[in-house]
């Protein structure tokens, strides 16, 4: 099994930054607002699940992860939901710019990766491990 895995750190930084501010209002609703009130403790928990999945980076999902494994490319992106996996064979051709890498199917499907975000040596590491893993 060979796997990449890339960091957005811009997006870390602004979802962190949202955590932060999150916390920060649950602070402040819990010194000003009426604890007798029950839409004081929706809002106090509201504030907190979405605080923490700021924190947590939207629970992972903003980690770039590629995964070649038993002739399957499993690819979990930060702009898609889920995972896509794709078999080996069944790549056509790999086409890659500044601003994402294409992955065309034989079916005439394209898988796209946006990269426009991430640093030149993340791009570069991209590529560079599709190359490898699937020879295109």
């Amino acid at each position: 099994m060979k796997q990449l895995v890339l960091r957005n750190s811009l997006y870390e930084r602004i979802y962190r930054s949202l955590g932060v501010v999150c916390m920060v209002m649950v602070i402040v609703i819990i010194m000003t607002g009426d604890k007798d009130a029950w839409s004081f403790w929706i809002q106090i928990i509201a504030m907190l699940l979405v605080g923490l999945a700021f924190l947590s980076l939207n629970f992972g999902s903003l980690i770039n992860r590629l995964t070649v494994e038993k002739g399957m490319l499993t690819i979990r992106w930060y702009t898609r939901p889920g995972q896509t996996a794709i078999k080996i064979h069944e790549i056509e051709e790999i086409l890659a710019d500044e601003n994402s890498v294409r992955i065309i199917l034989k079916s005439g499907r394209t898988v796209r990766l946006p990269t426009g975000m991430l640093e030149f040596d993340e791009k570069r590491a991209v590529r560079k491990f599709l190359k490898e893993t699937t020879g295109f």
